[in-house]
């Protein structure tokens, strides 16, 4: 799963829109735009921490003068050391992490749904929202297959060709 800092606010709004509709949670109109700002956070948190985790992993890779086919390997274990998940088990550590804010912020007046309810309508906005990013990626990375993952010209050359392809599809 591949949340871009871009979509943050547009995700994070209709996960409280979604929550305050359903009445999931009740939060006062004053305080909506801080909820707002609450679930940004759990989300840049989650994109941040997966960016370092990233690159201690290539750090480690040149360090060990590693192949890079090991990277995937160095990633797993650094977010095992964070208590990070990554890769499939993402959307659940973001899931966790919201519920675990929803129950500790100030700007929420009570949390009325299940944990597993909250969970089923932030799951369906999280994933709305990252398979158009999925397809992207994919898209990206057919067009840079050419150059190693990893690299520095890589990491470039992906964020151009994100880029030219978010401008022509109008994301």
């Amino acid at each position: 799963m591949k949340i871009y800092k871009g979509r943050i606010p547009v995700i994070a709004s209709e996960i409280a829109k979604k929550l305050i509709d359903n009445e999931a949670v009740e939060v006062l109109d004053e305080e909506k735009s801080e909820f707002l700002l609450d679930i940004e956070a759990v989300l840049r948190s989650y994109v941040d921490t997966e960016r370092q985790i990233h690159e201690e992993a290539q750090d480690l890779l040149s360090r060990r003068n590693a192949d890079f086919s090991s990277l995937p390997r160095f990633k797993r274990e650094i977010a095992k050391k964070y208590n990070f998940a990554l890769g499939d088990d993402a959307l659940d550590w973001i899931l966790d992490q919201l519920i675990e804010m929803l129950f500790h912020t100030s700007h929420v007046e009570e949390v009325w749904a299940e944990n597993c309810e909250i969970c089923r309508l932030a799951r369906e906005v999280l994933i709305k929202n990252t398979q158009v990013d999925d397809e992207l990626d994919v898209e990206v990375r057919k067009k840079i297959k050419n150059l190693s993952e990893g690299s520095v010209a890589w990491d470039i050359k992906y964020q151009q060709v994100l880029e030219d392809l978010r401008r022509r599809k109008g994301l």
